[in-house]
């Protein structure tokens, strides 16, 4: 029997497994065998436009999905090379230390990774401390070296002790130490100025004596210096005494009066002397009332460990009618 292809509505036997002309299928099609009237057939003009239609759109999706996926992709490739550069760019900043890398960082990428940016401003804020610490530092130790600069000028135990209480963290602290040890070594004991008095003492009681045996018993036989000459003997002590008794001088009276200064210091053959700085007055009675009874000295005497004078000088501070 003869039936109408449903596709193409050529005639072609209900027997045959498809049709000749469009390939469909034929035997067992349910389409078929359900009706033997054929379909109408569209239209040849009307598939061709729908086979065309879907065609273009398929074409349309492609292109829509290169695009999408282009576009993904150069998203992607560009959101790499945006960390990258971050990376790359914070890495940098931290290894340089410098405030203006770090702050070029964070004004750039702004949308870096919190804990790259909290880094970056942790470590501007550290070297912004440091820095104001460091100005700190220098001032004080340019107020430090000032106070040093003065301790040495007065060179004493004194002004050093007082430099280390006011700089306790100096770096001048150990040379400080050392110079008070140093010293120390010159500071006179108790026991020192009272053997430096006594000596002085006898040297004017003598001379108030008038006894030339007493006072060449104070001092030694040849002096270091005697009111400023060098290698003074006991003839040159002894001529001295011999001044001071005038012709009109009826009695002297040397008298030690207070402050008695006294220090330790370095004589020849690294002999430590002992250097006494004191005020003595002189009250003078004369049968001559117009000349001068009282006058008051300045004197430095040098002491050696056996008890005598080894230098000797006097200086007058004011005289008294």
């Amino acid at each position: 029997m003869l039936i109408h292809c449903p596709e193409c509505n050529h005639e072609v036997s209900d027997k045959a497994a498809t049709c000749p002309n469009c390939g469909i299928q034929i035997a067992g099609n349910p389409d078929i065998n359900a009706s033997h009237t054929p379909k109408r057939r569209k239209p040849q003009g009307e598939a061709s436009t729908a086979k065309k239609s879907n065609r273009w759109t398929i074409i349309l999706f492609f292109f829509l999905f290169l695009i999408a996926t282009a576009a993904g992709g150069s998203y992607y490739m560009y959101c790499q090379m945006q960390q990258h550069d971050e990376e790359e760019a914070y890495e940098q900043a931290i290894e340089s230390h410098n405030e203006e890398e770090l702050q070029r960082f964070l004004a750039h990428y702004g949308t870096a990774p919190r804990e790259h940016r909290d880094s970056v401003k942790a470590l501007l804020q550290r070297m912004r401390d440091n820095e104001r610490n460091r100005e700190e530092q220098e001032q004080l130790d340019a107020i430090d070296s000032t106070d040093y600069a003065l301790a040495r000028q007065l060179n004493t135990v004194e002004a050093y002790e007082k430099y280390m209480r006011m700089h306790p963290k100096s770096k001048h602290l150990e040379d400080a130490k050392d110079r008070i040890i140093e010293l120390s070594k010159y500071n006179a004991t108790t026991e020192d100025i009272d053997f430096a008095r006594s000596v002085c003492r006898r040297f004017f009681q003598a001379i108030n004596s008038h006894n030339e045996d007493h006072l060449l018993s104070t001092v030694q036989p040849v002096m270091t210096q005697f009111l400023n000459r060098n290698s003074a003997t006991n003839a040159d002590i002894v001529t001295f005494m011999e001044k001071l008794y005038k012709p009109d001088v009826t009695n002297l009276n040397f008298r030690i009066i207070d402050p008695f200064n006294v220090k330790r210091v370095e004589g020849d053959d690294d002999i430590m002397l002992l250097k006494a700085v004191f005020t003595v007055t002189l009250n003078i009675d004369r049968t001559d009332n117009t000349k001068e009874r009282f006058s008051t000295y300045g004197v430095t005497a040098e002491i050696t460990p056996d008890g005598l004078i080894s230098k000797f000088n006097l200086k007058k501070i004011q005289a008294e009618e």
